[in-house]
C-alpha cells in the first residue's frame, strides 16, 4: 500500500478519506482559509482539527508543517512583506484560498515558541487525550514517514 502525506490544508472531507484509506496523514496549518480571510485563531485551529478527526480518524491528522516554530514580530516591517508576499503569490496564481494581505500565518495564542506545547494543553482542556495529542502533534507523520522513507 502506498503511503503519503498531505500538508495543503484545504481538502475536501472526501480527499481526507481517501489519504486515511491509504494509510496517510493530512494536516492543517495556521492559513487565513481557517477563518474567512482573517488572521486565524487558536480556536480555529481546534476546530478544524478537530473536524478532521471526526471524517478522517485521529490516526491521519496531524499539523502542517509548513509554517515555522518561531513567533512572527507584527511590527510594519513584517506586516509590509507579508503583504507584498500575498499580492505576489495571487499573481502568480498560488494563493491559498481566503489568503488576504492580512490574514497573517498565525494564530495570536499559538504565536510563541512554544506554540505545539500550547496547542496541546489547548487540546488536554478540550478533553483530547495524551495519545491523541501525540499523534497530532507528530507521532502520525513519522509514522508516515518511517513507512515511506525506510530503505
Amino acid at each position: 500500500m502506498q503511503r503519503w502525506s498531505i500538508t495543503r490544508g484545504t481538502e475536501t472531507d472526501e480527499e481526507l478519506r481517501a489519504v486515511a484509506d491509504k494509510g496517510g496523514v493530512s494536516g492543517v496549518f495556521f492559513m487565513p482559509y481557517l477563518s474567512g480571510g482573517k488572521q486565524p485563531t487558536a480556536a480555529d485551529v481546534i476546530r478544524h482539527l478537530e473536524h478532521m478527526i471526526d471524517v478522517a480518524g485521529e490516526d491521519h491528522v496531524s499539523i502542517g508543517t509548513d509554517g515555522t516554530l518561531s513567533p512572527a514580530v507584527l511590527d510594519q516591517k513584517y506586516k509590509d512583506a507579508f503583504a507584498e508576499t500575498t499580492r505576489k503569490r495571487k499573481e502568480a496564481g498560488i494563493a491559498a484560498p481566503g489568503e488576504t494581505e492580512d490574514g497573517y500565518l498565525f494564530a495570536n495564542a499559538l504565536n510563541t515558541p512554544r506554540r505545539l506545547e500550547t496547542l496541546a494543553n489547548m487540546l488536554a482542556d478540550k478533553g483530547h487525550g495524551a495519545t491523541r495529542i501525540e499523534k497530532i502533534l507528530g507521532r502520525n507523520l513519522l509514522r508516515v514517514f518511517s513507512a515511506t522513507w525506510s530503505a
